[in-house]
Parts: C-alpha cells; sequence; structure tokens
C-alpha cells in the first residue's frame, strides 16, 4: 500500500491598516519578490521591518514577521 499525500499550506495574516481588514499577505502575488528569508527554517524566527502591500486595497506597510 502506497502513502498518501499530505500538503503543506502556508498563510500570513495581518490587519491592513489602510483598510483595517484582516489580510492573507501571502496573496500578494509579487509578496517574494526581494525577500530573503526561509520560514519554518528554525523552530522561532523574526524578521523585521518587512514592507508589504496589502492585496486587497494595495496600501504599502512595514510589518515584523514572526512564527
Amino acid at each position: 500500500m502506497s502513502n498518501i499525500k499530505a500538503m503543506w499550506s502556508v498563510e500570513l495574516w495581518s490587519e491592513c491598516p489602510g483598510c483595517n481588514e484582516p489580510v492573507d499577505l501571502l496573496g500578494d502575488p509579487d509578496f517574494w519578490d526581494g525577500v530573503s528569508f526561509q520560514p519554518c527554517e528554525n523552530k522561532t524566527a523574526r524578521t523585521k521591518d518587512v514592507t508589504v502591500y496589502c492585496p486587497r486595497c494595495g496600501h504599502e506597510f512595514d510589518v515584523d514577521l514572526e512564527y
């Protein structure tokens, strides 16, 4: 009997200060352009001052990433 597949699902939620809505920042197709960190490479990690764009309203803002 062969193993079944298990799929990872990654989300990055924040509240946009422009539209005040919760957004998955990974919904921006350009999110990974110029980003130099690897999520889940350690047990915990913090990356400060990452500039992101809200995929809903396009507002640009800075976030500190943490997991």
